[in-house]
C-alpha cells in the first residue's frame, strides 16, 4: 500500500453536485470533513496539503464500493480451474475440456458453463458418456453458471458419490436416469453434494484462491466484501481463514457463516449467521420454487429444500443466539415460506437483528410489503437482469418473455419498500460493482430500473446497512472509512466507465494505470 493520503481533491464527488469542488480531509483512515472551495483557495490548499494531497480532478469519486453477496472461497476455486462463460457450443466445450486435462490433473474442474448460450439442442448433446470420452481415465466436473447444477463423468460421479445422495434424498427413478443420462445433477440433490466438490480443493488451493479474489476485488473498486462461506467439511478452516484475511487492511471482508447450527459462529464471534442457505434452487437449473410452472418444462416448477418446519426451526436457531441470519430464495414460493417463517418468529427477535432474504428474482409488491413490515433486507443482483433477462434472455427460455420481464424487479422492491443493497453473486457473476451499477440503472424492463444515486446507494451506503456498518463505511462523510472508488468516466455510466484508482483507508491500494505499465 501507499503512504497515507491526507486530501482529495476532486470535483466530481457523490453526494454533491457534479463541478462542485471540494476537499476530503483525512486523517487515521477516516474522512475528518467535506470541504467545498472556490478555485482561488486551491493554491495555499495545495501547499498546505504538500505530499498527502492527491488531485483527482476530472474523476468521478465514489464512496469505496461494497459487494454485498458472493461466495469468495468459490470465486477463488473457480479462478485457480477453468471459467467456461464464454462457451456457445459443445465443439468450444469439447476443446476448452480438452485443454484443461493436458495438466494431467487427476480431478478436471471447471465451472461457469451458461446453458442459455448452449441452447436445448447443445445441452441435449451433453451426456455422461460423452463427457467420459473427454477424459478417459480422469474424473471430470462441469459446475453450472448459476451454482445449482453440474455435469459429472462417471469417475466424478463416483468420487463424489452422486448415488448414495440420489437415494438417501428418494430421488424418482425416472429422474434419476435422466440425470445419470446426462451426467448433470441439479436441485437439493446438487446441494448435498457441495461437501465432497468443495473438499477436492487443498487449504493451500483455497488461500490461494483467495489471494486472487483479493486483487481481483481492489483492481474492480471494491472496498468491501460481504462473504458467505461454508461449503465443505472444512468449516472453521475456511471461517478462520477470512476472519485472518479481514485483518489484512486491503480490503474488509464481512463473514457470512453458512452451517447447520449457530454454535460455529458463536465460538468466532461472527454475529451473522447462514449465508447462502438456500430455501430454493435456480432457474436455469429448473429448480427454484416458482408460482407457476416453467415455460420449457411445464411438468416442473421447482422445489423447496426444507419443510416449514425445518426451515423455521434452522432460523430460529440463529435468532435465538441473536445472529443476523441470511437466505437464498428465488422462486415466489420459495420467499413465501421464508417470509412465513419470519412471520412466526417476528414478535420475538427480528426487530434489531436484520435477517436477510437474498436474491428475490421472483419478487413481487406483496412479497416485498411483507419482507419490508418485518425488517427484512436483501441483497439482489442487477447483473442477473444484464446477463439472462430481458424477453430474448436465458430467464425467457425458463420462464418466457412476460415472466422474464418480471424478473430480479429491482426498482420496484424497493418502491414498495423493501430495503435492497447490491452484490454479484460472484461466482455466478463476475465481481464487476460498476457494472452493477449499470445494470441496475438500465433493468430490461423501464419500471424496474433505478437512478444512479440510487444504484450507487446499492453497492455502499445500502450494503453498509445490511451488515449494520452503516456507521462506518458506505458514504463520504466525517466520521466514516476514507473508501473511495474513482471511476474514469461520468454519472451516466457508460461502458466505458472504468476504474482508476481503489483507495481504502485513505491509502491507494489499486492504481489502475500502474497496474497496466
Amino acid at each position: 500500500m501507499t503512504a497515507a493520503l491526507t486530501t482529495i481533491l476532486g470535483n466530481d464527488i457523490f453526494g454533491q453536485p457534479a463541478g462542485r469542488l471540494c476537499a476530503i480531509h483525512l486523517r487515521d483512515g477516516l474522512i475528518v470533513r467535506l470541504e467545498p472551495l472556490a478555485e482561488v483557495e486551491l493554491p495555499a490548499l495545495i501547499a498546505a496539503a504538500g505530499p498527502g494531497l492527491i488531485d483527482l480532478r476530472g474523476l468521478l469519486i465514489l464512496p469505496g464500493l461494497i459487494d454485498s453477496h458472493l461466495h469468495a472461497i468459490a470465486t477463488g476455486m473457480q479462478l485457480l480451474t477453468g471459467d467456461l462463460r464464454h462457451i456457445s457450443s459443445v465443439n468450444q466445450l469439447a476443446a476448452e475440456v480438452s485443454a484443461a486435462a493436458e495438466s494431467g490433473a487427476e480431478f478436471v474442474r471447471l465451472g461457469g458453463l451458461d446453458p442459455s448460450r448452449l441452447g436445448s439442442a447443445g445441452v441435449d448433446a451433453i451426456t455422461r458418456q460423452w463427457l467420459n470420452e473427454l477424459t478417459p481415465g480422469r474424473a471430470l466436473y462441469i459446475k453450472s453458471v448459476e451454482g445449482h447444477s453440474a455435469w459429472f463423468n462417471a469417475l466424478a460421479w463416483e468420487r463424489v458419490g452422486v448415488n448414495a445422495v440420489l437415494e438417501r434424498l428418494g430421488v424418482s427413478d425416472a429422474r434419476r436416469r435422466e440425470m445419470q443420462r446426462a451426467g448433470r445433477v441439479w436441485g437439493n440433490a446438487y446441494e448435498q453434494l457441495t461437501t465432497p466438490i468443495y473438499d477436492s480443493y487443498s487449504f493451500a488451493e483455497r488461500k490461494q484462491g483467495m489471494a486472487l479474489v483479493i486483487e481481483r476485488a481492489k483492481a474492480v473498486g471494491l472496498c468491501g466484501l460481504h462473504c458467505l462461506e461454508g461449503y465443505g467439511e472444512h468449516r472453521r478452516h475456511d471461517f478462520e481463514m477470512m476472519l485472518e484475511l479481514d485483518q489484512q487492511g486491503d480490503i474488509d471482508l464481512t463473514l457470512y457463516c453458512r452451517d447447520e447450527t449457530p454454535a460455529l459462529a458463536g465460538e468466532l464471534a461472527v454475529p451473522r449467521f447462514g449465508g447462502c442457505w438456500c430455501v430454493d434452487g435456480a432457474i436455469a437449473a429448473h429448480s427454484a420454487a416458482l408460482a407457476e410452472p416453467y415455460f420449457d418444462k411445464p411438468e416442473l416448477s421447482g422445489e423447496l429444500y426444507y419443510s416449514d418446519e425445518q426451515l423455521a426451526a434452522w432460523i430460529e436457531s440463529g435468532c435465538a443466539a441473536g445472529m443476523q441470519v441470511c437466505l437464498h430464495a428465488i422462486g415466489e414460493r420459495a420467499l413465501d415460506q421464508a417470509l412465513r417463517c419470519f412471520e412466526q418468529l417476528a414478535p420475538r427477535y427480528l426487530e434489531k437483528l436484520r435477517p436477510r432474504l437474498d436474491h428475490f428474482v421472483m419478487g413481487t409488491p406483496e412479497l416485498a410489503r411483507r419482507a419490508a413490515k418485518l425488517g427484512v433486507l436483501s441483497s439482489m443482483q442487477p447483473a442477473f437482469d444484464a446477463l439472462w433477462g430481458g424477453a430474448e434472455g436465458g430467464y425467457s427460455q425458463r420462464l418466457g418473455p412476460e415472466r422474464a420481464l418480471r424478473s430480479n424487479p429491482l426498482g420496484q422492491m424497493i418502491g414498495c419498500g423493501l430495503r435492497v443493497a447490491g452484490g454479484s453473486d460472484s461466482y455466478i457473476t463476475p465481481l464487476d460493482p460498476l457494472g452493477g451499477i449499470r445494470a441496475a440503472m438500465n433493468h430490461h424492463n423501464e419500471e424496474m430500473r433505478v437512478d444512479f444515486e440510487r444504484a450507487v446507494g446499492l453497492f455502499s451506503q445500502d450494503a453498509a446497512y445490511l451488515a449494520h456498518q452503516e456507521d462506518e463505511r458506505g458514504r463520504i462523510a466525517g466520521g466514516y472509512q476514507a473508501d473511495f472508488t474513482v471511476v474514469r468516466g461520468d454519472r451516466t455510466m457508460a461502458a466505458d466507465a472504468a476504474v482508476a484508482l481503489t483507495i481504502k483507508g485513505g491509502r491507494v491500494v489499486h492504481d489502475a494505470a500502474e497496474a497496466s505499465r
